[in-house]
């Protein structure tokens, strides 16, 4: 008897690695399932006090689980341990921070969470921090990846804007040395020409200037100031 060909499509492992995004608030009974009988559970509307996961909660390492209304001020991110991790929100004005404790499980940081920037929204996260290693940077920037030595330098953290589609490279040792690298224009040998340089002694100075007239002024420019010299920054 010839067999029949299943019609059952696989999900690859990018789709198995996905996060899932439970908005509590707007679904709360309808978002996580019992482990044990495959049934939507009643979430309470706080997340416990412990922070602890439910045993019986069917969620995975890396999913996020949101009891905000608006800014994402009370949403989680589901531990490896079983617990809770309150969103860090580097930005102190109630903005999401996916921190590295948790984008550091995944190879493909901005693949897994689609599910999180669609859930939340671009504009209201303002920090994902990513390791070295992330698929990220051979998705970018010229195909390339981060050469080994810089990879496995400790004293570097790379922080990426979706909103605005900037990728901020820093020194842990001195915050202040930062570069920012837009996502349209930046290629590889850029940030590891950058990083190259970013511990030499530097000079710091003010340029003041008159701008009169509204046609001068026009032409100032705003914002990210492109075409610098290799560890140059400009900031107007």
């Amino acid at each position: 008897r010839p067999k029949v060909a299943s019609t059952k499509v696989k999900s690859t492992k990018n789709e198995e690695n996905k996060v899932a995004y439970y908005d509590l608030v707007s679904q709360p009974n309808e978002s996580i399932k019992s482990k044990s009988t495959g049934n939507f559970i009643r979430i309470p509307k706080k997340p416990p006090r412990n922070l602890k996961v439910s045993d019986d909660w069917d969620v995975k390492p890396g999913d996020v689980l949101s009891w905000s209304q608006g800014r994402p001020t009370e949403t989680f991110f589901v531990t490896s341990e079983g617990t809770l991790l309150k969103n860090p929100d580097k930005s102190g004005s109630g903005y999401l921070t996916i921190p590295l404790a948790i984008t550091s499980q995944f190879s493909d940081v901005l693949n897994c969470f689609s599910s999180v920037l669609d859930g939340v929204g671009c504009n209201y996260i303002t920090n994902i921090e990513l390791a070295p290693t992330d698929l990220f940077f051979t998705t970018h920037f010229s195909k390339q990846p981060l050469p080994t030595s810089i990879k496995n330098r400790k004293d570097i953290s790379y922080s990426f804007d979706p909103n605005d589609e900037i990728l901020y490279v820093t020194l842990e040792s001195n915050p202040n040395q930062s570069q920012d690298f837009p996502l349209d224009t930046t290629k590889t040998d850029d940030i590891i020409q950058w990083i190259s340089v970013a511990n030499d002694l530097k000079a710091k100075f003010n340029v003041k200037y008159n701008f009169e007239g509204k046609e001068t002024c026009n032409k100032v420019p705003r914002g990210i100031i492109t075409g610098l010299p290799t560890g140059w920054q400009c900031q107007p």
